[in-house]
């Protein structure tokens, strides 16, 4: 039997892989200047090396979530990180920026394969106490790594360059892999999660049902205007609104760190209210709102919709990662897959949306791109209301 210690723990090495990994995700922002100069690069391309990042990353979620059922949740964990410490290594030696473009594919493809593992890993440990609480404080700490890449590496970068920087940030998402190799385990009388064999019903289990599918398209907008708005608000604060850098490096840092008590928030909310959909619906359409404001914002005041940004994305953030741990009928070692497949589907958005903001800015102006990002946010969260709600496992164990 596992002491009452060891879920937190493993939450622990397990919310240290989602600090590195988001730092390996954001961190190339804080260089966005410098590459520009260094391959002379227009907007839509800077914004390209946001996209292409997240091709990698929607590509590999369901695999990485099948990998896992076959090799067991350690090695995946540790393989994810591993990969994509060394890909932002190979990002810093690009000698061009095609080649630039493949190995930031390739740092998504393993930040993906962890994500989706990561939430399963925590939810087979908390599926029936604190499920939401726990994928808050993951979620908090990709707010931590978002922050920490946005507003610790640009000190970092400016210092030193954009690919000593993200040399840095690879050889620590590589340490924290081998940590997790070592220290990582699963629940007593889980040797399922050691790993099995795939069968045609696990995979029927966790990719052809309907609600997972809409959970996922409920999360697009949201998702990729975080994606977009957290890497482009800085830039666009300095060039466009003429807004002073200490203020510029302040939202920054907000659209961050702010996540970190709205991941909390939103886990506690969700398991004391056991209304994971309607409170996810709520969260993911008031970031929409929030991302309507940053063209509206000026000096002395451009912080604001940045921190709501980044505390509602990730308030919606916690209470989504719950959805494959509660689903009814769904085993433990296909809620990887499952939730494989919400983030593949949301990862759409994670693509198109920092690609299309890009193209909006240049024909038409950032007050029009700025507004799509938002009404995309809004109306995707609303295809969430069409499926029936979602309570925690221990709710329904109660009934």
């Amino acid at each position: 039997m596992d002491r009452p210690s060891r879920p937190w723990w493993m939450l622990a090495i397990v919310s240290a892989g989602f600090v590195a990994m988001t730092i390996n995700w954001f961190n190339i922002a804080a260089g966005f200047g410098q590459i520009s100069q260094t391959f002379h690069l227009d907007i839509p391309e800077v914004a390209l090396l946001i996209s292409v990042f997240v091709v990698g990353y929607g590509v590999f979620h369901i695999p990485g979530g099948m990998l896992a059922t076959r090799m067991g949740m350690r090695w995946v964990l540790a393989l994810g990180l591993a990969v994509e410490g060394v890909a932002a290594v190979l990002s810093a030696m690009a000698t061009d920026f095609t080649t630039l473009v493949v190995f930031r594919v390739l740092c998504g493809i393993g930040a993906s394969v962890f994500a989706a593992v990561g939430v399963a890993a925590v939810s087979v440990w908390f599926r029936h106490r604190h499920h939401a609480l726990a994928l808050g404080i993951t979620s908090a700490c990709f707010s931590v790594g978002s922050a920490a890449g946005l507003y610790t590496w640009r000190d970092l970068t400016d210092a030193y360059g954009w690919r000593t920087a993200l040399v840095a940030g690879g050889v620590l998402c590589v340490v924290v892999g081998l940590v997790t190799a070592v220290a990582f385990r699963v629940p007593a009388g889980g040797d399922h999660l050691r790993g099995i064999r795939l069968t045609r019903a696990a995979v029927r289990e966790s990719l052809m049902n309907r609600g997972i599918w809409l959970y996922g398209a409920a999360f697009l907008g949201a998702y990729g205007a975080f994606i977009a708005g957290s890497q482009l608000i800085a830039g666009y604060g300095l060039d466009q609104k003429r807004i002073g850098p200490g203020e510029v490096a302040l939202a920054a840092f907000l659209i961050g760190i702010g996540g970190v008590p709205g991941s909390v928030a939103g886990g506690w909310l969700s398991d004391r209210l056991s209304r994971r959909r309607d409170v996810f619906v709520v969260a993911a359409a008031l970031e929409g709102v929030f991302i309507l404001l940053v063209p509206l914002s000026g000096p002395g005041w451009f912080w604001l919709p940045a921190l709501g940004i980044g505390f509602m994305f990730n308030f919606a953030l916690a209470v989504w990662q719950t959805i494959p741990g509660d689903w009814p009928g769904l085993s433990q070692e296909n809620i990887g897959t499952a939730f494989g497949l919400m983030l593949t589907v949301s990862a759409v958005g994670g693509f198109a949306l920092p690609y299309l903001f890009g193209e909006i800015a240049s024909t038409e102006g950032y007050f029009l791109a700025w507004s799509a990002l938002g009404v995309l946010s809004i109306g995707c969260a609303l295809l969430g209301l069409l499926n029936k709600e979602t309570r925690p496992a221990l709710a329904r164990s109660l009934t």
